[in-house]
């Protein structure tokens, strides 16, 4: 996980809005891809799921990706908004990374069964 800052958080409503840096040295960078270290779409799924799970908006485990696109590379010392939004969906969040104005990614991301 990268180092979170200015986290906003409503548990009511069930969301969360947060920036941070994208770091610089992340093991998985050496691999994807050689000269040109792209933070995999994976691992932006995993940080969003593991932030709603951290935080209380979900509970189990992420059971599935409803939809994700992904519409810009996320590089390495970026800086990031990222937002949750839980929505009245129960068992679903959907997220949202931004660099500046631009979305790099969006997509909703379904939970339950048991907090493995």
């Amino acid at each position: 996980m990268p180092v979170i800052r200015d986290l906003a958080l409503d548990p009511q409503l069930r969301s969360l809005a947060c920036h941070f840096m994208v770091p610089r040295d992340l093991p998985v960078l050496g691999g994807h891809f050689p000269g040109l270290p792209v933070v995999p779409g994976i691992m932006q799924v995993g940080w969003a799921a593991e932030l709603a799970r951290t935080h209380s908006l979900v509970t189990g485990r992420c059971t599935g990706i409803a939809t994700a696109k992904f519409r810009r590379l996320l590089l390495p010392g970026m800086q990031i908004d990222l937002s949750l939004d839980g929505g009245s969906r129960s068992g679903q969040m959907q997220f949202r990374f931004r660099c500046g104005g631009d979305v790099v990614s969006v997509g909703r991301l379904l939970f339950g069964g048991s907090r493995d």
